[in-house]
């Protein structure tokens, strides 16, 4: 049997196994600058897989190839054992998944529904329009004009857009990039709606804290290589260091923490102290005996931060970029 017949074949056994999305050393190279480099990896029926990174990462070229808009330089991949590269199996994958860009842009002068109904017209789909719109909170908006929108308003349209056809797999890119705290987190809750409902979802984003709420499993990207993947939990445990109690200083707080040999470092007007097992804690505690109270201690375990930190040495700004 020849290469691409094997691959081919692994293709299919791999859905029988519920691998949905498979890629093998995908590259993909922009005048001479290789976006994407050779990364390797697997998507699960019903998983939210997110690649974590920040801005220039590759991210967004990996969402373009497996949605055939970008075609790989060289690799192989495949979404439901259908080939990206091939015109006539790009179509088929591109009935069955649906996307929302980075940044959505409906038509400024149609209204929310005239919008979501226009998506529907493209995927050849005259489905329940409104269930969709109650379905992302967005029906009491049906006739006010998308230019008028908020932020988080104009993100769940493009959320009703990309289901219009019931996808079976969905490609959000960035998904809450710009939204304020409170926006972002309702459309959270719409995506874990969607998990709950068993969507398989591959998300890209450079917010550490919504990989780790969202996903089952990260791939942290940099640079066109998958530097670290597993579920978050592994990734903290293996590369997220020692949890911490926060401090606030006050006279002679190091000191008591020199003498009982605890590790800490100070950060403006607080001191983080490390530890690993509850004996530790148990022995700070004691080492500030009444001014305890003083400190206000806060017991803070790592998070994707510290495993970002681990890695890179930096952490993700809200602007997506290394600092």
């Amino acid at each position: 049997m020849d290469k691409s017949g094997g691959i081919v074949t692994l293709c299919w056994v791999l859905c029988l196994a519920g691998v949905v999305i498979l890629v093998e050393e995908l590259v993909k190279v922009y005048d001479g600058v290789r976006a994407v480099d050779g990364i390797s990896f697997r998507v699960r029926e019903g998983e939210v897989f997110a690649f974590l990174g920040p801005n220039g990462a590759g991210k967004t070229t990996v969402v373009e190839v497996l949605q055939c808009l970008r075609t790989p330089t060289s690799g192989k991949a495949t979404v439901m054992g259908l080939d990206v590269a091939r015109r006539d199996e790009a179509k088929k994958i591109k009935k069955i998944t649906g996307i929302m860009p980075q940044e959505f842009r409906g038509v400024d002068r149609l209204t929310v529904m005239e919008n979501v109904k226009l998506f529907a017209e493209i995927y050849g789909r005259s489905g329940d329009v409104r269930g969709l719109l109650e379905r992302m909170g967005l029906w009491e908006f049906r006739n006010r004009l998308f230019e008028k929108l908020s932020g988080g308003l104009k993100q769940r349209v493009g959320l009703a857009s990309a289901l219009v056809n019931d996808p079976e797999i969905l490609f959000l890119d960035e998904p809450t990039t710009g939204l304020d705290p409170t926006a972002r987190r309702e459309v959270w809750g719409i995506l874990e709606d969607l998990r709950r409902e068993g969507k398989t979802i591959l998300l890209t984003t450079h917010y550490m804290e919504e990989a780790e709420a969202l996903a089952d499993y990260i791939a942290i990207i940099n640079r066109g290589k998958i530097i670290a993947e597993g579920n978050p939990r592994e990734l903290i445990n293996r590369y997220g260091g020692r949890k911490k109690i926060i401090l606030r200083r006050f006279q002679g707080v190091e000191e008591k923490l020199e003498a009982a040999g605890v590790d800490y470092r100070r950060e403006n007007e607080l001191v983080i102290a490390y530890f690993n097992t509850f004996k530790d804690v148990a022995r700070l505690f004691e080492s500030l005996g009444e001014a305890l109270e003083h400190a206000e201690p806060v017991v803070r375990s790592p998070g994707m931060e510290e495993v970002f930190l681990s890695l890179l040495g930096a952490r993700i700004t809200e602007e997506g970029v290394l600092a």
